[in-house]
């Protein structure tokens, strides 16, 4: 209900290297949003429609989402979610994922993604972000806060010989800031 679907094709590019999507969902009152059909059927998301009151429902489909969430960690194989949403609400349900061992990508609007939210999941891709990719091919600047955040990765990852591997300090950068994408810098690796 919160998010485009424009970004979904990129998002799901952006996952493909994590493994499989097995299971791909998009809550809402679908009789309301009945253009967007073809598009989901598209993409191969499972519209789960919730009916709308006229009074209350505000957050019915946060509320499905998260009981469908914790319903597929006791009951299926997944080891990975992605919850799409701008909603600091799901901050406790990133925590219970997390706590059970799975790993979680969170996904939203930069401009609305609260902090508390980018920082509980283990990686956060803006979905504005494949925008801003395609629009700059040549190397931005790079602001003063993500030379402090590589520099707090480098003195993290350093082996006992001083030595620092490209893949584990970009590891060591997602843990401290789950949103950085060295994309958005006009890098390729």
């Amino acid at each position: 209900e919160n998010i485009s679907l424009n970004g979904m094709q990129w998002l799901f590019d952006q996952l493909s290297d994590v493994g499989r999507i097995i299971v791909k969902r998009a809550y809402a009152d679908w009789s309301a949003e009945s253009n967007k059909r073809d598009q989901l059927l598209e993409l191969g998301i499972d519209p789960i429609h919730l009916f709308r009151t006229t009074s209350g429902g505000k957050n019915a489909s946060d509320i499905r989402l998260a009981t469908d969430a914790v319903d597929l960690l006791y009951s299926s194989p997944v080891d990975t979610f992605v919850i799409v949403s701008s909603d600091s609400d799901f901050v406790p349900l990133v925590s219970k994922l997390r706590a059970a061992g799975k790993i979680v990508f969170g996904a939203g609007e930069e401009k609305k993604a609260p902090k508390t939210l980018v920082k509980s999941c283990d990686r956060y891709l803006f979905l504005d972000q494949n925008r801003k990719t395609s629009k700059s091919k040549e190397q931005t600047p790079i602001a003063a806060e993500v030379q402090d955040l590589v520099g707090r990765a480098v003195t993290a990852s350093i082996d006992e010989h001083g030595r620092v591997v490209g893949s584990k300090l970009h590891q060591t950068i997602l843990r401290l800031d789950p949103s950085f994408d060295y994309k958005s810098y006009g890098y390729t690796t």
